[in-house]
């Protein structure tokens, strides 16, 4: 009798550091991830902020190839953010699934085997 409840207790014990680490890793994910954000998006800000201020002076606009390569780094980041976080909360099973996005997908794959086939 004694012996089982040593194992009840054990098992208990090791349910509570299973769950204690699970936990331990969710937050550094979770806090890297706000680090991912707050870096790259006050690194979107500051570029969009610097272009429209470079629209604002005739400048501006004598060079607007400049205004197109702060664009594309702004998108860049957005998407290199968005793929870091997506690959963190993948990691603890936490991540986003539109459901919607690959409903149209796989309708869209059905839709060109049916043109491929007719």
């Amino acid at each position: 009798m004694a012996e089982v409840i040593v194992a009840q207790n054990s098992a208990q014990v090791s349910g509570r550091t299973d769950s204690t680490h699970d936990l331990d890793k969710l937050r550094g994910t979770v806090e890297f991830i706000d680090n991912l954000a707050q870096d790259g998006f006050s690194e979107i800000a500051a570029i969009a902020k610097l272009a429209l201020a470079s629209l604002e002076t005739p400048d501006g606009y004598r060079n607007l190839e400049s205004i197109v390569y702060a664009l594309r780094s702004i998108w860049g980041k957005a998407n290199d953010i968005e793929n870091c976080i997506n690959s963190e909360a993948e990691q603890v099973g936490c991540n986003y699934v539109d459901e919607a996005l690959q409903r149209r997908a796989m309708a869209r794959q059905a839709h060109r085997k049916q043109g491929a086939t007719a």
